[in-house]
């Protein structure tokens, strides 16, 4: 079986990419930067004929306080691409990396994928059109809506990293005691990107074409559960500052996944944490404090 994973040289396209090949896929990858097999703009250069048993789309913008300032951009490289690539489809399953943010605001009520969608942003609102390019350019396409998803590697412009970048710095004695946050309050579905690269594989294998899934754990965690959690695994005392002020609830319901390919998250949200952390002590090495 033959794949290839577009932005396989972000967070998310490494694991799905080890994971492949774990299974015995071959494996592919596609990115505006390297390291990857073929490094090229998707909205931009011109496109080979695609021939592989699955194409796995995760490639793109994802950040969507950045497609706030830059909202063209957020569309090219999100819709326009996804429908380019589609397009250079010859053979396979295209599964396609969409959000949980098409919905729009969370709800006190676990989120199917029959919940209206009111994409807030650029960001939300480009990949729901993304959505819609896909299915009509290329038919045996799936549609993932992933939750949020955390591990090892993840950038601190995430918050699990955010924490735990700054407990292993106070470790290490290059950041002062204290975790420090945004706003303590909003609760969120959160699960293993591990977890998450299986969730692709199965909607690969498993999944009907055609259809919309989210990938969720059922599970929300709040801001203060994580810090508290990283405050308890951290080898020296600290203190945790910030506000309660968006109290709101976002957790996904992936039963229609679940049915259908028999996903389910395996890793506990503990073990992800700490694993992350031994990742920070790592990456620091032997560094200290002068």
């Amino acid at each position: 079986m033959k794949a290839l994973v577009t932005g396989g040289s972000g967070f998310v396209g490494r694991y799905l990419a080890s994971a492949l090949r774990e299974a015995g896929w071959r494996v592919a990858t596609l990115d505006c930067r390297p390291p990857a097999d073929f490094v090229l703009d998707l909205a931009r250069a011109p496109l080979p004929r695609l021939d592989y048993d699955a194409v796995f789309h995760l490639a793109g913008q994802a950040r969507p306080a950045e497609s706030m300032k830059a909202p063209e951009e957020t569309y090219a490289l999100n819709a326009e691409a996804t429908a380019r690539l589609a397009r250079a489809l010859r053979s396979g399953r295209f599964v396609f990396a969409s959000s949980a943010h098409v919905y729009g605001p969370g709800s006190e009520n676990s989120v199917d994928e029959s919940f209206p969608t009111m994409p807030p942003n650029p960001y939300a609102a480009s990949k729901l059109c993304a959505e819609a390019l896909a299915r009509a350019a290329w038919k045996d396409t799936v549609i993932l809506r992933p939750f949020n998803h955390t591990g090892p590697g993840q950038s601190d412009a995430f918050v699990c990293p955010r924490i735990v970048r700054q407990v292993a710095r106070a470790e290490a004695g290059l950041a002062p005691p204290v975790i420090r946050v945004q706003d303590l309050a909003p609760r969120r579905d959160l699960f293993d990107v591990r977890d998450m690269a299986r969730a692709y594989i199965l909607a690969a294998e498993r999944a009907r074409a055609g259809e919309v899934y989210n990938v969720a754990s059922g599970r929300a965690w709040s801001v203060r559960e994580i810090a508290e959690r990283l405050r308890k695994e951290s080898r020296v005392p600290l203190r945790i500052e910030g506000p309660s002020r968006d109290a709101s609830l976002r957790v996904g319901d992936a039963s229609k996944f679940r049915r259908d390919t028999g996903w389910k998250p395996l890793i506990p949200m503990e073990r992800t944490l700490q694993d992350m952390l031994e990742y920070e002590r790592r990456a620091l090495g032997g560094a200290t404090a002068s």
